[in-house]
C-alpha cells in the first residue's frame, strides 16, 4: 500500500506467488549478514578454572568374618590374659586389662560386655585369682549362642 501511495506499483503476482510468499511469512524471522569474531586471549594471570566433580564413593559390602575367626581371637586374647595373671600377678596391669578387655567385649558381646568389668572388681576386692577365668571367651560365646 505505501508503494501505491507513493505513486509506485508493484508487479502482480501469481497466485502460486502469493501463497508461497503466506506461507513463508507465517513465522518471525531474523537473520545476520556474515560476520566473524575476533579471537578472544585471556592474560596469563587470569585463569579459568572448571570444577571436576568426585568420582562417587564406592559403597562396599560389609565384610563378613566367620565365627570361628572371633572364636580363635578370643581365646587368644583370654590366654594372653591368663598368661599375664600367671607371669605378672593379677594386681599388675589390672586398668589397662580391664580397660582393654571391656572395650573388647563390648565390641564383639554388645552391651553385656561391660560384664568384663567384674575382673578389676575381683582384683580391687582382693580376689584377683577370678580374673584368670576366660571372660571374653564366655561373653561372646553368649553372644552367639542367643543370636541363633
Amino acid at each position: 500500500m505505501a508503494d501505491e501511495d507513493a505513486g509506485r506499483s508493484r508487479p502482480r503476482e501469481s497466485a502460486s506467488e502469493r501463497g508461497r510468499r503466506e506461507r513463508d511469512d507465517s513465522g518471525f524471522r531474523f537473520s545476520l549478514p556474515p560476520m566473524s569474531l575476533p579471537e578472544v586471549r585471556l592474560p596469563e594471570r587470569i585463569r579459568l578454572v572448571f570444577p571436576v566433580p568426585e568420582q562417587p564413593e564406592k559403597i562396599s559390602r560389609p565384610t563378613r568374618v566367620r565365627v570361628s575367626w572371633v572364636l580363635l581371637a578370643v581365646v587368644l586374647a583370654d590366654a594372653l590374659d591368663a598368661f599375664a595373671v600367671l607371669w605378672a600377678g593379677p594386681e599388675t596391669l589390672a586398668w589397662a586389662r580391664a580397660t582393654v578387655g571391656v572395650v573388647v567385649a563390648v565390641v564383639l558381646a554388645g552391651g553385656p560386655g561391660l560384664l568384663y568389668g567384674w575382673e578389676l572388681l575381683a582384683i580391687l576386692g582382693g580376689v584377683g585369682w577370678l580374673s584368670f577365668a576366660p571372660t571374653l571367651t564366655a561373653l561372646v560365646l553368649a553372644r552367639i549362642l542367643l543370636s541363633q
